[in-house]
């Protein structure tokens, strides 16, 4: 069976078959493929005089051309999106409150003259006897904006779904579609 010019198709082989190429975002000569060029045009690249450009597919995942379901709008030939994104400040959740503590003792009845975290109580052989240290109160002390520190390593994350490499390949010989 004989392809329609211009149809692009997964190939799980390591060459492109007779009558197709890779979609590697290749330049071909409008004078050698003008049947392909008919189709594709200067969608994909190339100066139209004398040069078009496959699709290129090579990292990149095709999507459907036209509205989408959440009001987005997708051109022919369009390519957006990154497979790593470092995340900044600005991608992060607002936080517009300050960081309190409770420095009451769940035991006491005012608030204690140091503020501590860790856990108090004494040692008890080889156990350790811990004194409730907490209360659950609203919190009474700010922490010092300058004792808590965010500390990231700005490294990229990944945003690429799991994958298979395969080959995307375009038919350049066969039947040249009619319009429906």
């Amino acid at each position: 069976m004989e392809e329609m010019i211009g149809v692009i198709k997964l190939f799980a082989g390591n060459f492109p078959p007779r009558g197709f190429l890779y979609c590697n975002g290749a330049l071909l000569s409008i004078a050698q493929n003008q049947a392909l060029f008919s189709i594709l045009g200067t969608t994909y690249g190339g100066d139209g005089i004398t040069t078009f450009a496959l699709p290129n597919l090579n990292g990149r995942c095709p999507i459907g051309q036209g509205s989408s379901n959440t009001g987005k709008s997708y051109q022919l030939g369009e390519m957006a999106g990154t497979p790593e994104n470092t995340l900044l400040a600005s991608n992060l959740p607002s936080f517009a409150s300050s960081m309190r503590v409770s420095k009451a003792n769940a035991n006491s009845t005012s608030p204690s003259t140091t503020t501590s975290i860790a856990v108090t109580g004494t040692p008890n052989g080889r156990d350790f006897d811990a004194v409730p240290s907490y209360v659950d109160g609203d919190p009474d002390t700010v922490i010092n904006p300058k004792s808590v520190m965010f500390i990231g390593q700005n490294i990229p994350v990944n945003n690429m779904s799991p994958y298979l490499a395969m080959n995307y390949i375009i038919c350049v010989e066969g039947i040249y579609p009619s319009r429906s």
